[in-house]
């Protein structure tokens, strides 16, 4: 009873969190009460059961069994503890959308995250509340590792050591076909073993991408556990259900402790047949059973009908041959709870975008005769075996006969999932065919009791079909443990998909088909607009602006026309820098702005100051320095406002005029070691700041600016004395490493700082980089840094090659460009901002940062930089942030 118990459980609980978690509270309230009012005629017989005392043998048994399925799921990378099947490009990138977004997921475009999310949801829940992105690793694997614990306690329970063979052998029939490889291989026997080995060995039409796939259950575990979990769980319960059909089993751990007293149905003498009650308890239970498998996988439901319709027939056959009524009031009742537990499914995945694979009857998609001949191959694969196996052990008397309908029903509910295509990878069969497949595996090894084990025949033909079905999964796994796996495995792990949403699926999957709308529902879904929870959604308050970061303030045509075309309001003008004059023994500004005319918007003065100077400080020199850079950026913008600067342009934004002083911002990376006195000098500009309001008769404030490995080590590194922040999205990497790949933006490395931003103490403005360069190198030294240079500028150029590294060219020939003397083999390393690494990134950046009020900067404002964008794209960059 505690093992029925805790599958209801494990299959229910992710609905709740559903409910409550993407819906209106009344859709919720609704639904919860429903699935309340099923489960309380249970409460009596749960407390009956729940005082039973197991045995000593049946502890050491679940413990056993949790051991194996804790192995299981390591092998099968849950968490990313070890690689990963491709699968997981999904897995975690839902995983990811589930943790980063609010509930329910909605993307920029208006679409919303519409895929069967149970066995997601748990796992994500937990992080959302404690831990983030760092700990749902561990939750993931913790709640898989739960399910599977159950579903191979289910199948010990239910035949034992036995069942647990067939489950892993009898796993897939692809391997049989490497008989027919080995057969046609012109190579010698052991050439062509080793072929097999490290090598995929399917034909064609099987192999292809929505080709005929077989289901394995190894495979499903590795690839889909959001499938396998719920289907073995509910068919291992099904058959508990339906055990008292087939007669007493006794366990080496006694049959009063985990005999088959199910939710209320009485163990019965053998042959005997059970009360008309029973049956209808197991047939409700068989209902609640789909419908919380609705949202697990609603092809695994689908898998599962034909079982009820069996439950069905056989309580309508005993209430006739009893004479009873053939209808009860309590069935009304139950499809009714039934029908508002599902209610909410229907609605969500009502929603979902239209899908273009092609589907359909097999027959109308085949159009030679080879393809039919491998049809044919496959049904007899997937069908045939069983069906000569179950036929054979019929004869020899191994199956009572509801057994044997059990069974032949299994057999055709595989044959009709083999006539229909659908999914791009024919997913009907493989996940909706998964309880048929352990009912089978099931029943054979019920038949097999030892007095059937005396036919040499049937050993040697059991022990071929084993070896064959269980040989390409086991040989996956075997592989995963070598530098170079067989399978495709994934490269990134839950967290390293943080800069994304599901649409990066698209990544993996270009060419082949509409990939990413299989998980997306459409923005005027009527879940979205009827059933939803209304959460308001606060819009960011976002200011435009660029940075500008040259010594002589001078707007060209172009740049004047992107601040109006973009709508640019602001911009971060650098005033000077301060560095450590070694002559002078004292910090000094340099490379101060010059102003041929006065900025058209409102400007923020930028000063940066190196780390150096703060080495070179003493402690004694840090409030004359922070007055000296008040003082200076006063005469600055004295001068500049006070310049009679003769003006062309008569629009109202570039008319010419005083623009007062809201903010100060200081850019310096400091270290652990100039942490203390760089916070004093913020301290006495803030300071000096407050002291000298009546200079323009308003306050203003501080601001400095942040790098990432400030943001994730902002305990140890510190936070800043100022008013505000601003992120630097950008110089990423060393680019001095002739491995770095784009010390520009990187969004790998991006997601290995950007979950910390959220919890910054600080509120943060941002800025992108929208610059390029090449990085020069000569014998694997960084020689220079060229700006402006492109992937065109090289692949346009005979003088130069590609090489095997990322983003890297060789030089051919001696030449000079670019104002360098260039020799044969030098590498050129070009880093560049794209326009779909800087939308992601702004999507990012804009769920990450909590303060709905911020400015959204580029860096820099320059037409060289910007020629490199079409105006367009500038606004899609803009506009995804939001």
């Amino acid at each position: 009873m505690k093992t029925a118990l805790a599958v209801l459980l494990y299959l229910a609980f992710p609905l709740l969190l559903f409910w409550w978690g993407w819906f209106s509270p009344w859709v919720a309230l609704v639904s919860t009460v429903a699935l309340a009012g099923f489960l309380f005629p249970l409460y009596p017989t749960i407390v009956s059961f729940w005082n039973e005392k197991p045995t000593k043998t049946s502890i050491l048994a679940l413990f056993y069994c949790g051991i194996a399925a804790f192995m299981w799921t390591y092998l099968a990378g849950v968490g990313g503890f070890r690689p990963q099947h491709f699968d997981y490009y999904k897995h975690n990138l839902v995983l990811n959308n589930l943790v980063r977004y609010s509930w329910p997921v909605q993307y920029s475009d208006g679409s919303y995250l519409c895929y069967y999310l149970a066995y997601y949801l748990p796992a994500a829940a937990l992080a959302k509340l404690s831990g983030g992105m760092a700990a749902i690793p561990y939750y993931l694997f913790g709640w898989t590792w739960l399910g599977l614990w159950l579903v191979v306690w289910l199948l010990y329970q239910l035949g034992g050591k036995r069942l647990l063979l067939f489950f892993a052998l009898f796993s897939s029939p692809n391997g049989l076909l490497l008989l027919y490889e080995i057969i046609k291989s012109p190579l010698p026997i052991g050439a062509t073993l080793r072929d097999i080995w490290t090598n995929d060995h399917t034909i064609e039409l099987i192999q292809s991408p929505g080709g005929l796939m077989f289901i394995s259950h190894i495979d499903s575990f590795s690839a889909s556990p959001q499938h396998a979990l719920p289907a073995w769980l509910a068919t291992a319960l099904f058959l508990r259900l339906l055990s008292l059909e087939f007669g007493v089993w006794s366990f080496r751990f006694g049959v009063s402790g985990l005999g088959f007293r199910v939710l209320g149905l009485e163990q019965k003498q053998k042959n005997s047949k059970p009360e008309t009650g029973n049956r209808k308890q197991a047939t409700k239970l068989t209902l609640l059973l789909i419908a919380t498998t609705l949202y697990w996988s609603p092809l695994v439901a689908v898998g599962l009908l034909p079982f009820l319709g069996y439950q069905v027939f056989q309580e309508y056959s005993s209430r006739r041959a009893a004479g009873s009524d053939l209808w009860d009031s309590s069935h009304l009742w139950t499809f009714f709870l039934v029908l508002i537990i599902s209610i909410p499914a229907f609605l969500f995945f009502s929603g979902h975008i239209p899908l273009h694979d092609e589907r359909g009857w097999w027959w109308s998609l085949l159009s030679t005769p080879h393809q039919f001949a491998l049809w044919g191959v496959f049904i007899f694969l997937v069908v045939g075996i069983w069906a000569i196996l179950i036929v054979y052990l019929k004869k020899k008397g191994a199956f009572s006969p509801a057994e044997f309908q059990l069974l032949c029903l299994s057999l055709i509910v595989l044959f009709a999932l083999t006539l229909f295509k659908y999914g791009h990878y024919n997913d009907l069969p493989r996940r909706a065919g998964l309880p048929a497949t352990l009912v089978l595996c099931w029943g054979l090894a019920r038949s097999l009791r030892a007095s059937f084990f005396q036919d040499k025949y049937l050993r040697v033909g059991l022990g071929l079909v084993a070896i064959f079905s269980a040989f390409l999964p086991f040989k996956h796994h075997a592989l995963w443990l070598t530098p170079r796996p067989y399978i495709a495995t994934t490269n990134k792990s839950i967290r390293d998909f943080t800069p994304y949403s599901i649409h990066y699926l698209s990544h993996y999957h270009w060419g082949e088909f509409d990939v990413v709308s299989q998980y997306l529902g459409k923005k005027d879904a009527a879940y979205l607009r009827y059933f939803a929870p209304n959460t308001p959604f606060v819009p960011k308050q976002t200011t435009k602006a660029f940075y500008y970061w040259k010594s002589v303030f001078s707007l060209s045509d172009y740049e004047k026309k992107a601040l109006t075309q973009n709508g640019v309001n602001k911009l971060y003008i650098r005033f000077f820098d301060v560095d450590w004059d070694p002559v002078r023994k004292q910090a000094v500004p340099k490379a101060v702005v010059y102003f041929k005319e006065n900025p058209p918007v409102t400007f923020v003065p930028t000063v940066f100051i190196t780390n150096h100077t703060l080495e070179k400080l003493s402690w004694g020199g840090v409030e004359e320095l922070a007055k000296k850079i008040q003082q200076k950026i006063w005469q600055i913008h004295r001068q500049q406002s006070q310049a009679n600067v003769p003006r062309i342009d008569n629009s109202a934004m570039f008319s010419r005029k005083t623009l007062h002083i809201h903010e100060l911002q200081i850019d310096c990376d400091w270290t652990l070691q100039t942490k203390t006195k760089y916070f004093e000098l913020l301290n006495q500009l803030s300071k000096r700041l407050d002291e000298n309001n009546n200079h323009f008769g308003h306050k203003v404030a501080l601001s400095a600016t942040i790098r990432l490995h400030q943001i994730k080590f902002y305990r140890t590194t510190g936070v800043p004395p100022v008013a505000r922040g601003m992120l630097m999205y950008y110089n990423m990497g060393d680019w001095k490493s002739p491995r770095t790949e784009n010390s520009i933006l990187d969004l790998t490395t991006a997601s290995r700082y950007a979950d910390y931003i959220s919890d910054y103490p600080l509120s943060l403005d941002v800025v992108l980089p929208l610059f390029r360069w090449a990085i020069f190198y000569r014998n694997g030294r960084p020689l220079k840094i060229i700006n402006h240079l492109s992937h065109k500028d090289f692949q346009d150029n005979s003088l130069f090659k590609k090489a095997t590294e990322t983003n890297q060219y060789i030089a051919l020939t001696n030449t000079h460009l670019w104002g360098i003397s260039v020799r044969r083999g030098d590498r050129f390393r070009v880093e560049e901002s794209t326009v779909n690494h800087l939308s992601i990134s702004a999507r990012t950046l804009a769920q990450e940062i909590q303060n709905t009020k911020l400015t959204f900067a580029l860096y820099h404002l320059d037409s060289t930089n910007l020629s490199h964008y079409e105006r367009d794209s500038l606004q899609q960059i803009i506009q995804a942030f939001r």
